[in-house]
């Protein structure tokens, strides 16, 4: 029998169109863990994107899995461990996926941070992540750094250290994995299908009006509760329905990275290092080539749109070849560049953008009973955010099941010896590169 993917996508929204207990709204990292949670606690669950799973803010991000070392200057201890907690987890559920990054920090007399301060700051990270699997932070003489990384400039050069953090070459890839486990526990998961209105009966919510954008067909979904998961789009989901009178919500910044062939003094590890306004800055080694950036920069513009001023291309290059003098990067070096809005909380009265928090808060709306709206969450942290959200769903249904999820593997996970695995997977008649590709990217489910 043929299989009619557009008649097995039709039956299954009608068949959501008979009711859920929750729709959740964005298919991004943090989205996708909401539905997975939410779906293996029993709630029935739908979850609908309106462009394709990880397509926005968990595409453009800087690939890092990483527990937040520069979340310790604003003395929040919690995330930072929590952060560093989910980094281990992702370790050992995705190992073919994320995989360990070091990197090194060379201390410079000019600097905003001094040397004591930077070395109090990788022992707290340290220590925060006492669970690691990962090496740990070592601190080197100025000779020690320039015998690792020739290319690094030496005038102000004080030493430095290397520690390591967690990097995920394919977000995109994990964005599906999240929806594939989402989908095997039982949650109805649709790219192409834009949210247009809330439903209501007095003061709680009833439903949810849905648009197929592939058919143009609507759909109205009961539900008692709806979760906005659309990261910075959050405010524009409810955009046409102005009685529900909501505040804004997104305050995010734009973030660019440049991507570049090796270039002449580029580094063999990964580089972090403060920029002139004192922001943090990185080069980081992806997928045989470099990224560098990123900027941080308050965005107002059409969310769908964001891209690359000459300003930031101006700022990054300068700053890389501060630090690597011998790169001598212009515009012709980009191979391209992508940018992204990281979903924010907005505050108005905030003077330096890295003061915003980097903590996910789950708001409630007055008067609007069972609509929740999550405000910001982490490529690290998106397997809490799906356990707090849930939590609070469960409670309000009478559900005593946990969350297990932390227990538990992406679908392509389960194997850490990525070598043995593709050994194994040589009985296929495939070049070598593709074979690597397979077992890192797909993991177990490279056989299928």
């Amino acid at each position: 029998m043929v299989s009619n993917p557009e008649l097995a996508r039709r039956e299954r929204l009608e068949a959501t169109a008979a009711g859920v207990d929750v729709v959740v709204v964005g298919g991004g990292v943090n989205g996708l863990g909401i539905a997975w949670d939410a779906a293996l606690r029993g709630l029935r669950v739908a979850l609908v994107e309106k462009g394709d799973f990880g397509s926005g803010t968990s595409s453009w991000s800087s690939k890092m899995i990483h527990g937040g070392l520069k979340y310790l200057e604003k003395y929040d201890v919690s995330l930072v461990r929590e952060s560093l907690r989910e980094r281990e987890w992702l370790l050992q559920a995705a190992p073919h996926l994320v995989s360990e990054l070091r990197f090194i920090i060379p201390f410079y007399r000019h600097n905003a941070h001094s040397r004591a301060v930077l070395c109090a700051g990788m022992v707290a990270y340290d220590v925060l992540s006492f669970d690691k699997s990962l090496k740990r932070f070592n601190l080197m003489t100025r000779n020690q750094v320039l015998a690792r990384e020739p290319g690094l400039n030496p005038e102000g050069l004080e030493g430095g250290a290397v520690y390591s953090d967690a990097q995920v070459s394919h977000a995109e890839r994990m964005s599906y994995e999240i929806a594939e486990a989402a989908s095997r526990a039982g949650a109805e998961v649709f790219t192409h299908v834009r949210a247009l209105r809330l439903l209501r009966q007095g003061h709680k919510v009833s439903g949810v009006a849905l648009r197929d954008e592939l058919s143009g067909t609507e759909y109205e979904i009961p539900t008692r509760f709806v979760v906005n998961a659309a990261g910075p789009w959050i405010d524009q989901v409810w955009q046409n329905n102005d009685e529900l009178r909501l505040p804004r919500m997104n305050g995010g910044t734009k973030g660019t990275h440049m991507v570049l062939d090796p270039f002449p003094g580029a580094p063999k590890e990964a580089f972090y290092y403060e920029s002139k306004d004192n922001r943090p800055m990185m080069v980081i080694p992806w997928m045989g080539r470099y990224l560098i950036g990123s900027t941080d920069i308050r965005f107002e513009g059409d969310l769908d749109m964001a891209a690359a001023t000459q300003d930031e291309y101006d700022y990054i290059l300068e700053e890389t070849n501060k630090v690597l003098p011998s790169a001598k990067l212009t515009m012709d070096d980009i191979a391209y560049s992508f940018t992204g809005v990281r979903p924010l909380p907005y505050v108005d009265d905030a003077s330096d953008v890295s003061d915003i928090t980097r903590r996910h808060d789950i708001r409630t709306h007055e008067g609007i009973d069972g609509l929740y709206t999550l405000v910001g969450g982490k490529l690290t942290t998106f397997r809490q955010v799906g356990e707090d959200v849930t939590d609070l769903l469960a409670r309000r249904m009478g559900i005593k099941r946990k969350s297990v999820t932390r227990k538990l593997s992406l679908p392509g996970g389960g194997r850490a010896d990525l070598e043995q695995l593709r050994r194994e997977l040589m009985s296929v008649d495939l070049p070598a590169h593709l074979l690597d590709r397979l077992a890192h990217q797909y993991g177990t489910a490279a056989f299928a």
